[in-house]
């Protein structure tokens, strides 16, 4: 069940997955569902029993303790502390590029590089890129600065809001 929270696990379990696979986790997932069905409607008919002998589930303390930890929760992320941004300049000839349906993409993270090779994606420095490719390595730059230049913005906004709050040092937007 926990596979199913974490997102990257559940994407490296689906690129995994045959048919016959899919089709059991297809399968334990029908059950699972049917199992909180259940759950749902034997809750249901526990709070129509409740009311009819006078009690909400609140007094029986059922729904008391899912919202003091949902309270807890909030309570401990508005006081937490944001992570500190730091600028990354993009260096083109550090960076590392691949050819898909015929397009020259730039590798954004290279946790992507081990999913392309092995759906038999040649991933290539700036020096070996075809020649037909040069003139869309500019663009792919420009790009990729432009969004690194929105994702710093966005997260020096949130962090000089908590750090007004908090006597931290303000940081200034690119």
């Amino acid at each position: 069940m926990s596979l199913l929270l974490d997102k990257k696990e559940l994407k490296k379990a689906a690129k995994e997955l045959t048919l016959v696979k899919l089709t059991d986790v297809i399968e334990t997932l029908n059950g699972v569902l049917a199992e909180r069905q259940q759950e749902v409607e034997l809750i249901a008919k526990l709070e129509q029993l409740a009311k009819a002998q006078g009690y909400t589930l609140e007094q029986l303390g059922y729904r008391q303790s899912s919202d003091v930890v949902v309270a807890e929760r909030s309570d401990s992320d508005s006081a937490k502390r944001p992570v500190k941004p730091k600028f990354k300049t993009i260096n083109k000839e550090s960076q590392f590029f691949y050819v898909e349906n015929g397009q020259l993409q730039l590798l954004r993270t290279h946790t992507m590089k081990k999913g392309l090779q092995q759906r038999g994606i040649q991933v290539v420095p700036l020096a070996k890129v075809d020649k037909k490719f040069t003139k869309d390595i500019d663009k792919l730059i420009a790009d990729a600065t432009a969004q690194a230049i929105e994702n710093f913005n966005s997260k020096v906004t949130i962090w000089n809001e908590w750090a007004v709050a908090n006597g931290g040092e303000i940081l200034e937007k690119r």
